[in-house]
């Protein structure tokens, strides 16, 4: 995305499925995409549609998330007491593979729509670790 986002360190693109003799690939994250300082851990998730995932803002820990499959609505709320961007909400719908970026300190919701969806989630600390 090319327009300034309205939260701080926000970060949001679109993943490329590519055909390959062997099937299709899609790329989640690269070292090169400097989204995570440090790995922690990595899950997959399906959600059915009208099901939604929601994590409280926390201190340290990075996440990213990729929507593989479906059809979603991305919440963020910046809760960063020394962001330039603390109190602001940015909402997002994506029915194509996407990748977003959830800074620290910003709570973040995903809520599935219309037949559900298939995520992935990176983060730079394990859940309960925020060293």
């Amino acid at each position: 995305m090319h327009d300034p986002l309205p939260i701080h360190d926000l970060y949001i693109r679109p993943l490329e499925l590519r055909a390959t003799p062997a099937g299709s690939t899609l790329t989640v994250l690269r070292y090169s995409d400097h989204l995570l300082r440090r790995f922690g851990f990595a899950e997959f998730h399906e959600l059915a549609a009208g099901q939604q995932r929601a994590t409280a803002a926390r201190p340290l820990v990075d996440e990213v998330w990729a929507l593989v499959r479906g059809e979603v609505e991305f919440d963020w709320e910046d809760r960063r007491e020394d962001s330039p961007t603390l109190g602001q909400t940015y909402r997002l719908h994506a029915n194509r593979p996407t990748l977003v970026l959830v800074p620290f300190g910003v709570a973040f919701r995903i809520r599935s729509l219309n037949g559900g969806a298939a995520l992935v989630r990176l983060a730079s600390h394990e859940d309960g670790d925020s060293s």
